[in-house]
């Protein structure tokens, strides 16, 4: 029986080793030299569009030996080395990749330590855009045009996908131009002061994704139909000064209402009228009121 027990243990022990020796040969290669130490790979990396250039964002975690993280593209035949001095618990850099072609890269990243210890790749992904991209942006549609004696208005249609703001130059009523930008989110654009009678050019600016760092601007364009050569003023600063005695028996005694609800049957009235071209200035005119 021990002798049953004894060939059962050296059995067990053969397999063992055996087993040993074909899991050594698995990692041999691995181990060779010595073992591997890591350099600390970034934390997040991020990499945000622009035009002919894109920002990439590295935020690391106690990384106070790293001496630099380097960035590679186009399957590693491009890179960018930048040197660092990091600091113990979070901290993290930026930097522009400047001349970027125009197109999607896939970005490998890794860190060196101070003693050429390499971190394992991080993969993130960014894209640079420019003409080829500005070529299928199209500018805001417009509703509608209208002046009133104290501003032109602009109505907009929606606004497109990525529209970040439209811009306006138009001119004012002493003959200077001047520019208003109006965000995306507004439908009406206001002008003070636009001269009536004239036209404006207007341009949309995009951004290519929801976050980038740069805006990508349509050409200027003149619209087609002018501002309105004339307008109504605006009423609701008016004011009743007087009112003659002088009543009269021409035509019908209807009475109207203007604002101070006062009611005239055939009379002179005098109103304040604001000229919104010479503020503060304003006129006083006499109406008769015939009726309605």
């Amino acid at each position: 029986m021990k002798r049953i027990y004894s060939l059962v243990a050296f059995a067990v022990s053969v397999l063992f080793f055996t087993s040993c020796d074909d899991f050594m040969d698995v990692h041999k290669e691995y181990i060779e030299g010595g073992e591997i130490i890591y350099a600390p790979k970034p934390d997040s990396v991020n990499f945000i569009a622009g035009e002919g250039r894109i920002l990439f964002n590295c935020r690391t975690y106690n990384a106070p030996n790293v001496r630099s993280v380097d960035v590679y593209w186009n399957d590693r035949l491009d890179s960018l080395i930048i040197p660092v001095e990091l600091s113990t618990g979070y901290d993290s850099i930026s930097v522009i990749l400047d001349n970027m072609e125009e197109k999607s890269y896939t970005f490998n990243i890794q860190t060196t330590d101070n003693f050429g210890h390499k971190s394992l790749f991080v993969t993130s992904f960014g894209t640079s855009y420019g003409d080829t991209y500005r070529a299928t942006l199209n500018d805001r549609g417009i509703k509608s045009l209208s002046l009133s004696d104290k501003e032109g208005t602009i109505e907009w249609y929606s606004a497109p996908l990525h529209l970040v703001r439209n811009e306006i130059r138009y001119i004012k009523n002493d003959g200077s131009q001047t520019t208003v930008k109006i965000s995306s989110i507004d439908n009406l654009a206001k002008l003070p002061n636009v001269k009536p009678g004239s036209t404006f050019e207007y341009r949309s600016l995009y951004i290519p994704e929801e976050v980038a760092i740069d805006t990508f601007a349509t050409a200027w364009k003149e619209y087609e139909t002018p501002f309105p050569t004339e307008y109504k003023y605006d009423r609701s600063s008016w004011e009743v000064l007087s009112v003659s005695d002088v009543s009269t028996s021409e035509g019908d005694s209807s009475s109207i209402t203007i604002p101070g609800s006062i009611d005239m049957k055939g009379r002179y009235l005098k109103l304040l009228l604001p000229d919104s071209n010479r503020e503060p200035y304003t006129s006083v005119a006499e109406v008769y009121v015939y009726g309605k």
